[in-house]
């Protein structure tokens, strides 16, 4: 078995410049969505307009449609009495509402996907490939990049662009709870090494049932899998006695938004 490093592997922050070929809005979008789902801007911060206007070269309107397509995938809050806008709170109280809706998608793929779809085998077993290097090198943001192409490769199947919108958007905001569930993880090295071991595991099933084109299984199994983002991070509130209104980051500790494009 290949021998896994204990602590995550330091990754470059993206910038604008790494999303050539796109519009500066769309950069503006992706680069700051990372930095939300990777907890670098933490619950609560305040991203400060001005910023992506100076920073970015926006112009005051484009800046706010950054802000505003943030706010409709749920990681940005627009709060005009406050000032601003602010990173959208991890709020555990309605994490059950998330779970639900990725259970959904999941299930709803038992009736649409298209096992026999061209190219999805292949596509499937690539993108592992990479899932592999990423998680054995505990690049928390690549992992869940890579888990969210993953599975949006089924709903590419169902030829239906609405769901699949649906789909990622769920999936991005499930991949947030996930890279702080990794984050908490890192005290208890041997329990996170074999939730990821387990992780593989169940990804190499589900490309193994693709293989057999076993639809009746995949439509079990999917959930299942889906249901482990659960699992994992109730063992961490429970372990942690963790308060449904927790934060990961002490009261003390505060975000300088100023700081975003560093």
């Amino acid at each position: 078995m290949t021998r896994t490093p204990s602590r995550p592997t330091p990754r470059r922050k993206r910038s604008p410049e790494d999303t050539a070929g796109v519009s500066q809005v769309d950069a503006a979008v992706e680069f700051l969505r990372a930095r939300i789902m990777d907890l670098t801007l933490e619950p609560g911060s305040r991203i400060d307009e001005r910023l992506l206007i100076s920073d970015f070269g926006l112009g005051r309107t484009p800046a706010r449609e950054a802000l505003n397509r943030l706010a409709m995938e749920g990681f940005v809050q627009l709060r005009a009495n406050r000032g601003g806008a602010f990173v959208a709170p991890l709020g555990f109280e309605d994490f059950g509402q998330l779970i639900e809706a990725h259970q959904f998608c999941e299930a709803m793929l038992s009736h649409r996907l298209q096992i026999d779809y061209p190219g999805l085998l292949e596509k499937l077993e690539a993108i592992q490939q990479r899932y592999v290097v990423a998680v054995n090198q505990r690049d928390y943001l690549r992992i869940t990049d890579i888990n969210t192409e993953f599975h949006m490769c089924f709903y590419e199947t169902m030829r239906n662009q609405l769901i699949a919108d649906y789909a990622l958007k769920i999936l991005r905001l499930v991949s947030r709870v996930l890279n702080w569930t990794y984050r908490n993880e890192l005290p208890e090295t041997e329990h996170q090494n074999e939730q990821f071991t387990l992780n593989l595991a169940q990804h190499d099933e589900i490309i193994d049932t693709v293989r057999r084109k076993d639809l009746a299984k995949l439509s079990v199994i999917l959930p299942e899998h889906a249901a482990y983002v659960q699992v994992r991070l109730i063992h961490i509130l429970n372990r942690r006695a963790v308060r449904a209104d927790f934060s990961p980051f002490p009261p003390t500790q505060k975000t300088e938004a100023e700081h975003i494009l560093d």
